[in-house]
């Protein structure tokens, strides 16, 4: 079991791991310039920061600084959303927001399917607003989705 700050560090160390996994991979040939370009210079910053919000993430079902940090976001997105007239997505953001905290902790937000199905949003948003398949999205997600593992592998729930 970790800390705000431990899950913040394997944060950190895990993008780090994953980063040069990447560059790797890049040099042997096996991806492109084009997905690579996501990671370089100051693209990798906001990156990070999914990363690091996703390895907060799972303990959004207690009461602590992640449930804190995430519910103010929430509550500005969604009144952005009502200002916006964009009702829907504002009642669908709204619902999804309560679910966590009416789970157990270390439930179903400590799963490889939530580390999975959470980030999803970050893959599947740019598709939405874009009305057709585009893989801008894809980087981000792959940043939420190793911070969500990192978290797992911290509370010893993967691995």
């Amino acid at each position: 079991m970790s800390s705000y700050r431990g899950h913040l560090r394997g944060g950190v160390f895990f993008f780090g791991l994953a980063w040069l996994g990447l560059w790797g991979i890049y040099r042997s040939g096996l991806v492109g310039d084009a997905f690579v370009e996501a990671f370089r210079g100051w693209r990798v910053l906001p990156l990070l920061a999914v990363s690091l919000v996703m390895a907060l993430w799972p303990d959004v079902d207690i009461t602590s600084k992640a449930q804190k940090f995430f519910y103010r976001v929430l509550i500005g997105v969604d009144i952005g959303l009502l200002l916006g007239k964009r009702y829907q997505e504002a009642a669908v953001l709204g619902l999804l927001a309560m679910v966590p905290i009416v789970s157990r902790h270390r439930g179903w937000t400590h799963t490889i399917w939530a580390a999975i199905l959470v980030p999803a949003p970050l893959l599947l948003l740019p598709m939405y607003l874009e009305g057709k398949v585009i893989w801008a999205g894809l980087p981000y997600y792959l940043a939420g989705l190793v911070g969500y593992v990192s978290h797992l592998i911290l509370d010893r729930k993967f691995l």
